[in-house]
């Protein structure tokens, strides 16, 4: 056979494996994706069904589409790369275009291996693993060189252009996005009294002469927490008194955070692609939107001033470090732990006797400052006596109260972590823990681990994963915030040693680039508390009518006066003397004000309804209601009382998209039919399991008949099966069911499916609707009426009056 002939066969056998390993790629990655969000024993299951699992194959091979394309691209890039330039281990790999595309397409086919952890969100980190180093091979192998990179060390500037343009853009829009949310979610009454009202309280009351103190803590913030920054915001809170300046003034330390991170990158000799690649994953880090997405906390504004002390670190600019360190210390006394992790990591990194000193001076400075605040500031600001601590704790300081597990050990916790090294090591990586790990490292690429000598920077994060605190643990809430810029600011430092160790630099820049951008991409595609996420576990949220009602109710509310607020929503009652989180401080109230629509805590809805219901039999009176709200005030006219507790509790609407008791978050959809112009609407191409569309509220009602209405529609599809069911609910009891029939959906339209049940007068209830995954399944609203409502008036308003 002729060279020409052999050569055009070796094409054909290349282009079909092209093309069969770009499909089988996609076929693996379809699969892994659809199933993410199944817990494992419906997923054996599923995947026991067929290629196709229980998906038409029609739709299957639709959901393919794009991943095969996407393959399809990846695999003609490596296949028309060329091994010159890379390692000579690495080229026996990557001599031939057929090893260079399975090398690049091995990750994919890799991606079903993910299912066979139980753990959701860490099947998330491990495929944006996979999928970001596919790509950065990709990348590395590609055929031809940009001018300028023919020798170790060649600037990166040379081949990179716009300046620092891309890293500005990626921070405005970061700001302008999260700004935008926050906002939101603020005026759809989902911040509350705890956190953010707290803050607003201790500022409005130190501009009115009482430093820092907040009634719902009982005493100065200082107590609480000890952070004189807060006395930084105070003229800035007195020219914007509001939520918002204190949210977008905590998004913009968020974004700012990036930009020391990004000139951190260029130092090291990263380029500005590879370095704004790692500082914007910090900043779209799906652990930070939690962070910036919860309330307020004045631990996010340590973290600029961490990212500040690094670069100032780096530079050798002690001047910088120190003003960043007492930045970080005046933010929250237990900063010294991160600051002081990362100047051990300086000290152990450079050899310069001058460095070293000045780290130890000043992580020794900073601990005596933190330990003198947490062990004699605190207890100067504390409590005064005969008010209680704060939500409790032990003596001391309280907050070590997640690591009580530790106390018990001989010698203490420190001896205990001196004297089994390795048990807590185990400990630190099981369960959630490992999966926190991967997240951060996984989505990285696993570059942080390439910079050894500056591991103490991860310390902070080990002593987080040794709390018994499954929040602290899994960076839920505000507490994951603090961890980033020392994580990214490591893989800022690992992508240095591939760069730095390549005869070809900028494919080793570009190739970083490519795993950060992936892996951050991916994540925020798959991580639950990710804005982007499919899975997300929590509704896109909007002003509606609702919560409309709510503000003008609030708005009767006159400016002193003082009232006891349930804390979601509470937060807009902060700009006065006094305030209170229902029902504490009844005794003190003016007002009250209470959202039956939105969560109850700190204590359960049943609770929330008697506390109500026996203020509708005393001194208080009604002034409006509405939207699922009321507003009272002491001594007021009661005339509209019995009016207010029919509509309240008699004929109790909810929304169904305006609670967050569902298996299926992130489902809320826009409809002009529906009651508030919006629905949660559950598709069968949905990964998680068949589950509740709503579920909840647990709500006590009177003894007697009642009728249940849930306002639905169900649309047919090509999945075959029965569409799920209604029922009422009350702790392993159920009191009536319907399943859901074709018939009771002649049209696409939203019907109301009737369902009587009775009330043991006892019960806490809950009213559920399920769907099978088979049929498009929404729900609207849930309405309550009683059969008999004047024997229901009765037996609220006259409970000890026989039947």
């Amino acid at each position: 056979m002729t060279p020409t002939h052999t050569g055009g066969l070796r094409a054909v056998v290349t282009a079909l494996c092209w093309v069969g390993l770009s499909a089988l790629a996609a076929y693996a990655f379809t699969t892994a994706e659809i199933h993410l969000g199944v817990p494992s024993p419906e997923l054996m299951d599923m995947l026991s069904v067929g290629p196709y699992t229980t998906w038409p194959r029609s739709v299957f091979l639709l959901w393919m589409l794009a991943p095969f394309l996407l393959a399809l691209g990846l695999g003609a890039r490596a296949i028309a790369g060329s091994p010159e330039g890379v390692g000579r281990s690495f080229r026996a790999l990557t001599r031939t275009g057929l090893s260079r595309l399975v090398l690049v397409l091995a990750p994919w086919l890799l991606t079903p291996s993910v299912l066979a952890q139980e753990d959701g969100v860490r099947r998330g980190a491990m495929l944006a693993t996979l999928l970001g180093w596919s790509f950065a091979l990709a990348v590395y192998l590609r055929p031809e060189e940009p001018p300028g990179d023919g020798a170790p060390g060649a600037p990166a500037e040379s081949v990179e252009r716009g300046g620092h343009r891309p890293m500005l853009a990626i921070m405005a829009v970061h700001f302008a996005l999260f700004g935008y949310l926050t906002i939101v979610r603020d005026r759809a009454h989902w911040s509350a009294t705890v956190d953010l009202g707290i803050f607003k309280e201790a500022l409005w009351n130190t501009l009115h002469g009482r430093v820092l103190f907040s009634p719902t803590v009982g005493y100065s913030f200082l107590g609480e927490h000890f952070s004189p920054v807060l006395f930084l915001l105070v003229p800035l809170y007195a020219l914007s008194p509001t939520s918002e300046c204190l949210l977008l003034l905590q998004v913009g330390a968020i974004t700012l955070s990036a930009w020391p991170l990004y000139l951190l990158g260029v130092d090291l000799g990263l380029g500005r692609r590879a370095s704004a690649a790692v500082a914007a994953a910090m900043i779209f880090c799906p652990p930070m939107h939690c962070a910036v997405l919860y309330d307020w906390h004045m631990d996010l504004l340590a973290v600029p001033a961490l990212s500040w002390l690094l670069l100032a670190l780096h530079r050798g600019r002690w001047g910088q470090a120190c003003a960043a360190a007492a930045l970080m210390a005046a933010c929250k006394e237990d900063m010294f732990l991160v600051a002081g992790c990362m100047l051990l990591a300086h000290f152990l990194a450079r050899r310069e006797p001058k460095e070293r000193l000045n780290a130890a001076a000043l992580a020794v400075v900073m601990t005596a400052y933190c330990a003198f605040a947490m062990f004699v500031l605190l207890k100067r600001f504390g409590p005064p006596p005969g008010v209680r601590v704060y939500m409790g704790g032990p003596e001391g300081y309280k907050f070590l109260r997640y690591y009580a597990h530790l106390a018990g050990e001989p010698g203490g916790p420190v001896a205990a972590l001196l004297r089994q090294p390795f048990r807590f090591l185990v400990y630190a990586l099981t369960h959630g823990r490992l999966t926190t790990v991967l997240v951060f490292v996984g989505g990285l690429g696993f570059l942080p681990l390439l910079a050894p000598r500056r591991l103490p920077m991860l310390f902070p994060l080990a002593l987080m994963l040794l709390s018994d605190n499954p929040e602290l643990v899994s960076l839920g809430y505000h507490y994951g915030a603090i961890q980033h810029p020392g994580m990214f600011a490591l893989a800022l430092y690992g992508g240095a040693f591939l760069v730095g160790n390549a005869s070809r630099p900028q494919r080793a820049r570009d190739a970083v680039a490519a795993v950060v951008t992936v892996g951050s991409v991916v994540l925020n595609l798959v991580h639950p508390t990710a804005y982007l996420a499919r899975l997300r576990e929590r509704d896109p949220l909007a002003v509606t009518a609702q919560t409309r009602r709510v503000d003008a109710l609030a708005a009767q509310v006159p400016p002193g006066a003082r009232i006891s607020a349930a804390t979601f929503g509470g937060a807009m009652f902060s700009n006065r003397p006094w305030v209170g989180v229902f029902p504490e401080g009844l005794e003190q109230a003016e007002y009250v004000q209470v959202d039956l629509q939105r969560p109850a805590w700190p204590i359960s809805g049943a609770q929330t309804d008697e506390y109500l219901q026996t203020m509708l039999r005393s001194a208080w009176g009604v002034v409006d209601y509405g939207g699922g709200a009321v507003l009272l005030r002491r001594g007021a006219d009661r005339r509209r009382n019995e009016e207010a507790l029919r509509a309240l509790f008699l004929r109790r609407t909810y929304e169904v998209e305006g609670t967050q008791q569902t298996s299926f978050p992130n489902c809320v959809e826009r409809d002009p039919a529906a009651s508030d112009g919006r629905a949660r609407v559950v598709w069968p191409t949905d990964p998680r399991p068949p589950g509740w569309v709503v579920h909840g509220p647990e709500v006590r009602l009177p003894r007697g008949r009642w009728t249940v209405r849930f306002r639905l529609k169900a649309i047919p599809t090509r999945f075959e099966g029965s569409i799920g069911r209604v029922d009422v609910y009350a702790r392993g009891r159920m009191l009536a069911q319907r399943e859901l029939a074709p018939g009771d959906f002649p049209d696409r339209g939203w019907r109301d499916i009737p369902l009587g049940f009775e009330s043991s007068g006892y019960d806490e209830l809950e009213f559920r609707v399920r769907t099978d995954l088979r049929w498009v399944l929404g729900a609207d609203v849930i309405s309550l009426r009683a059969d008999d409502e004047d024997a229901a008036v009765r037996a609220i308003m006259e409970p000890g009056r026989a039947p």
